[in-house]
């Protein structure tokens, strides 16, 4: 550690001259820009993902799992989406609601919502999950309560940003 302090903060110092301050300050800004964006990044796609993780739950229903990641090889066919930023957060879920009752209660975002059978688990070379599938028309939604046997629902959230460190200017 007191190698790298003096790396960062020293270097040059050795040399005669004005210009020693400058090198070092130059380091210090370097490493401050690198950390300020690895931070902000991770507290904003935290942030994003959390429009669906702390989406309040319906009664009746409990999450099985949940998760969320980012990338730019998500989706698109095998050319991935075109080098863009995307988030993607999930949540599976476990209800014994009605499929209306559950589309009523997510389709006020821009939530993706998979029934059983309906969606497609997919992975990428960086085994980054996501769902595809088809999503049902409001009107062939099921009315009908699932009190004896629970059915399992998807829920994701994806983003895709125009521009990285997650500026979107869609």
């Amino acid at each position: 550690m007191h190698f790298f302090i003096k790396a960062v903060f020293f270097y040059g110092t050795e040399r005669k001259g004005d210009n020693n301050c400058y090198i070092s300050l130059c380091w210090v800004i370097r490493i401050i820009y690198v950390l300020c964006f690895h931070w902000s990044g991770i507290w904003l796609r935290r942030k994003y993902a959390d429009k669906l993780l702390e989406y309040k739950v319906p009664e009746k229903t409990e999450v099985i799992e949940q998760d969320f990641d980012y990338g730019v090889i998500y989706g698109g066919g095998p050319w991935g989406n075109g080098g863009y930023p995307t988030l993607v957060a999930y949540k599976r879920i476990l209800t014994e609601l009605s499929e209306k009752e559950i589309f009523d209660h997510y389709n006020t975002k821009d939530f993706e919502i998979y029934f059983k059978g309906a969606e497609e688990l997919k992975k990428n070379n960086n085994n980054q999950i996501w769902y595809e599938g088809y999503i049902k028309k409001e009107d062939a939604l099921s009315t009908e309560e699932n009190n004896e046997h629970p059915i399992e629902v998807i829920i994701q959230y994806r983003t895709e940003f125009s521009y990285p460190f997650f500026i979107d200017f869609y």
